[in-house]
């Protein structure tokens, strides 16, 4: 491995092993961005960021990065082959977690949503803000959760 290599693999671990938040496909830790402790109504604002960060707790805080969109003014995370996935499992025991969209972490509640109807809409919601070539079917193996606020007391 040459050395250019190696300080980018160092660079892009270092959030892991300090227990930082995530970094692109590397899952890290609890996140550490202010938090908005007031009830959020209308999160059409994460159409201006690219991507979320999801924290989930369990034994220790476990935090990935998602898609994230605006479903009118209500949130929504993505999730692809969810099922094997730790966080996605995590939310089953304990649906209260939070999210990072750009500088700011919010409190919510994830619900999945298994009705067909609702996941398909939803989902062309998603493939409008990350501009798809064109329509593509919601996947075999899917995950929609919706996020609700929750003020933090």
């Amino acid at each position: 491995m040459n050395r250019h290599k190696l300080r980018a693999l160092i660079i892009l671990t270092l959030p892991v092993i300090f227990g930082f938040g995530p970094c692109g496909p590397i899952a890290g830790g609890k996140l550490s961005e202010p938090v908005v402790t007031e009830k959020v109504t209308d999160f059409r604002f994460v159409q201006d960021t690219d991507r979320c960060a999801v924290e989930v707790s369990s034994d220790k805080p476990h935090s990935v990065t998602v898609n994230c969109w605006a479903v009118g003014n209500q949130l929504y995370i993505g999730c692809r082959d969810c099922e094997e996935k730790k966080w996605s499992r995590v939310i089953d025991s304990n649906p209260l977690v939070r999210v990072r969209i750009a500088e700011s972490i919010y409190p919510v509640k994830a619900t999945r949503l298994l009705d067909p109807v609702a996941i398909e809409r939803a989902w062309n919601f998603r493939l409008e803000k990350y501009v798809e070539d064109e329509a593509v079917p919601v996947p075999e193996g899917y995950w929609l959760f919706h996020m609700g606020s929750r003020p933090r007391g």
